[in-house]
């Protein structure tokens, strides 16, 4: 009996044991995860930072060519995403999503992503690129950001007078026979309560003379 009582309390400390070993690991993990997330915070508010001087302005100044233009920040598990929407029209007949994103990566840097989708997709286009920074490197980034504006813009602008874009707005110049977007006409001329449309002035000049 006695070395039962003994295996007893053997068996109790182990169990004391065990726990205390258990309470230290969540005492660790605790103080980790506060660690982690302090540490997060703190890289959110340099990518939000980094939103608002860096990318927001620049964004917003693209946007201001637009009409159609819509301007969201979103902030999700992975970072800051400044995003610009196009909707369809007649003359930019897509619909089109711009979004510069800033992925919090170590401690001392951040990974800016641009992600451009034009749907229906019936060009090639750039529709990702990445670079990754320093905490510190505004005028850096700023230049990545507008050199992305613009290859983004001669993507857009594309839009205006491709073919396949622009079928729906396809008319034929009378003079020369040449077919071209109505949108993107150099010269119109109404009569007869209709439109006709031309590529070059020199077209127009000419179906002004034989009408008269």
């Amino acid at each position: 009996m006695e070395r039962l009582s003994t295996l007893a309390d053997r068996i109790l400390k182990r169990f004391e044991q065990h726990k205390a070993d258990l309470a230290g690991k969540q005492q660790q993990l605790d103080s980790r995860m506060q660690e982690l997330l302090e540490q997060r915070e703190r890289l959110d508010a340099v990518s939000k930072g980094m939103i608002d001087k860096v990318i927001l302005p620049r964004i917003e100044e693209l946007a201001g060519h637009f009409s159609n233009a819509e301007i969201e920040i979103l902030h999700t598990d992975a970072g800051y995403t400044c995003v610009c929407k196009f909707a369809h029209t007649p003359r930019f007949p897509a619909t089109v999503r711009l979004g510069i994103e800033l992925l919090p990566g170590d401690t001392e840097h951040l990974t800016a992503r641009y992600d451009l989708s034009i749907l229906p997709v019936l060009m090639e286009f750039q529709r990702n690129a990445e670079e990754v920074f320093p905490h510190e490197s505004e005028d850096s980034l700023a230049v990545w950001v507008e050199d992305r504006i613009l290859d983004f813009l001669g993507d857009y602008l594309r839009l205006e007078t491709h073919p396949l874009y622009q079928k729906d707005n396809t008319v034929i110049d009378i003079v020369c026979g040449m077919q071209i977007s109505s949108i993107s006409a150099a010269s119109t001329v109404e009569r007869q309560g209709g439109t006709f449309y031309f590529c070059s002035e020199h077209c127009r000049e000419v179906f002004i003379k034989n009408i008269k």
